[in-house]
């Protein structure tokens, strides 16, 4: 996981997005920000990997101001918390989980990020 962070790291800024990124056992959650054509360009990356299966987009939105503006790629693994906070996302990318889940997941990754300093 480290050497995947630290690929994520410097990919990132080469592109000027920030981020954060949680891993819990098999599955990833991940927030992007930064412009339309960078975000895509990491998307089609991530996509065309092997390693990734079932990647799903659970939601976008436009930003007046970075969450995570000074994280190239903050991290958090895995731990129980997370996994609480990954499911209810998985959930609703499955259609049936609560509309509040990316919003909570992303506080969550603030915290995490904040931790960080």
């Amino acid at each position: 996981m480290n050497d995947i962070v630290a690929v994520a790291r410097a990919r990132n800024a080469a592109l000027e997005v920030t981020g954060a990124l949680m891993f819990v056992e098999t599955h990833f959650a991940q927030v992007l920000e930064g412009s339309a054509d960078a975000v895509a360009t990491l998307m089609d990356s991530i996509r065309a990997d092997p390693r990734h299966t079932r990647v799903t987009l659970v939601d976008t939105e436009w930003l007046v101001r970075r969450r995570f503006a000074r994280w190239t790629m903050a991290y958090a693994g895995p731990r129980t918390l997370v996994e609480a906070q990954v499911a209810p996302v998985l959930a609703l990318a499955e259609g049936n989980g609560s509309p509040f889940a990316p919003a909570d997941l992303i506080a969550l990754m603030l915290q995490f990020a904040s931790l960080e300093d």
